[in-house]
């Protein structure tokens, strides 16, 4: 068994538990990263833009997956997840169980002739399984580590009976005798950042999620909307590949609901998470007509009132505040009709093209464990107990808390809370501040005062925020004919 030590233990590789390591990084500490992934990014990695300012959820987060990667006091434990923890704050041994990936990582080169030839196909998790993906491949394009890993699909694995991405594999990368690994670090202090897990409709059969073609969760719209989706954003319905026109959301599923299966809090996103997709889906479709059947708007933060309006004045948008039903998927057009009622006109039916559950924020799926392991208390919702003077702090002195674990929030609290549990690491590991850093190490500068420039132009396209009002084919042409540019 692996025995190595370090500073702090940051456990789920989200935004949260990215900011976290990175801050205690920069501050001189020795930071072990887990996240049981193949990958981290967690759940923001997988949203095509952030309100309430639109911006790709992608590029504020992938240049921080490369700087922790970078970062020569940030060691990142992916596929891993925690067995047991003992100790104390300031003295814990945490043992770990690193999965087998059956590819090293040290050989890799993430060119994926592999994923060319596997010859399995299997839902693809990235993609809430709208798309499909190779049994062998990386988990999405910007992963760290960029590394493939192999699914339980795996035709080998299964049956013995495939070895083909061993054959082309020209780095010898493939090792289908690897086995779970354990390793033991010693740490003086732990951040739980397990994230959430979005509420499954399937819970509740009478909103037809997983029955009717065209009834998706907002993470499943996200994947719509997103460039890097299963249909390279182009929004489309699971029945006949059509785009809707006519789209309705339905708010608080699985949230404000005493009934088996639902949650009687708020999960303080939905609301605002809808006006975003009701904003890029006219974005998408100016003629498109959005539907908003809500309890009430709960849009409380920064500027969210103004994006609430700003969503509400759209042409062929409606909020409507009504408890709603699932009614019946029409056989012919496979469309989906909704009831609900409005003060005037009483209870009414209408037919949509496609029905999006605004789902809510659930615990991690394995919270019981979780907090078994770590020996923390769980609050009535099954999230982490905490401190109400300082919510970073569990019930477990050492053990710090940060993002949607503490309960619902959205990615700018998450990364606070991060920033916050990672100061409070510091207060307490303060005598040990820089002693198992490292310092960066540099390439040698050299002297290229007499070289010719070489530019490189990039611009990125990957949605309607640039490529709406920039012509980028154009843009890149252009650049190509300026001086010293050598790449566009």
């Amino acid at each position: 068994m692996e025995r190595e030590y370090g500073d702090v233990m940051v456990v789920g590789g989200g935004i949260s538990g990215i900011q976290a390591s990175l801050d205690l990084a920069a501050a001189g500490y020795r930071v072990y990263l887990v996240e049981k992934s193949p990958t981290i990014g967690g759940h923001m990695a997988q949203l095509d833009k952030t309100f309430p300012t639109n911006d790709c959820s992608m590029c504020i987060e992938s240049p921080k997956f490369v700087e922790c990667n970078r970062h020569p006091n940030i060691e990142i434990l992916t596929y891993t997840e925690v067995d047991r923890v003992e100790g104390e704050a300031g003295d814990f041994k945490v043992t770990l169980v690193k999965k087998p990936r059956y590819v090293l990582e040290n050989k890799c080169t993430g060119c994926t002739v592999c994923v060319e030839y596997c010859p399995v196909q299997y839902p693809d998790p990235f993609n809430q399984q709208i798309s499909k993906n190779k049994a062998i491949h990386i988990y999405f394009a910007q992963a760290i580590p960029l590394v493939t890993y192999i699914d339980e699909s795996c035709l080998y694995l299964k049956e013995k009976k495939c070895t083909i991405c061993q054959a082309v594999c020209k780095n010898d990368a493939i090792d289908f005798t690897q086995k779970p690994q354990k390793m033991e670090v010693k740490v003086g202090a732990i951040i739980l950042c397990p994230g959430f897990e979005p509420f499954d409709p399937r819970w509740r059969e009478d909103y037809g999620y997983g029955k009717f073609a065209n009834v998706v969760t907002s993470l499943d719209y996200e994947r719509l909307l997103c460039a890097t989706g299963p249909y390279e954003g182009e929004i489309r319905r699971a029945s006949d590949k059509k785009h809707p026109h006519k789209v309705a959301w339905i708010h608080c599923v699985g949230s404000r609901q005493v009934l088996p299966g639902g949650k009687s809090y708020c999960s303080a996103v939905c609301c605002t998470y809808t006006q975003k997709q009701v904003i890029l889906t006219k974005d998408h479709d100016p003629e498109a007509e959005c539907t908003i059947f809500h309890n009430d708007i709960r849009s409380y933060g920064k500027d969210f009132e103004r994006f609430y309006q700003r969503a509400e004045k759209l042409p062929g948008v409606r909020f409507i505040r009504s408890y709603v039903s699932i009614g019946r998927e029409i056989p012919e057009t496979k469309n989906v009709t909704v009831r609900y009622s409005t003060p005037d006109e009483g209870v009414k039916e209408e037919e949509f093209d496609m029905v999006v559950l605004s789902v809510g924020l659930n615990p991690p799926a394995d919270f019981q464990a979780l907090a078994k392991k770590f020996g923390i208390e769980l609050n009535d919702h099954g999230f982490c107990r905490t401190n109400p003077a300082n919510p970073m702090e569990t019930t477990r002195p050492g053990i710090f808390v940060s993002g949607a674990f503490q309960g619902p929030m959205d990615i700018p609290e998450a990364v606070m809370t991060a920033s916050g549990a990672g100061s409070q690491c510091g207060e307490l590991l303060r005598y040990r501040r820089g002693k198992l850093a490292r310092q960066r190490i540099y390439p040698p500068e050299r002297d290229v005062s007499q070289e010719e420039p070489r530019i490189g132009v990039y611009v990125c396209h990957c949605g309607a925020n640039i490529g709406r009002v920039v012509d980028v084919p154009a843009t890149v042409e252009y650049a190509l004919t300026l001086p010293h540019v050598v790449h566009a």
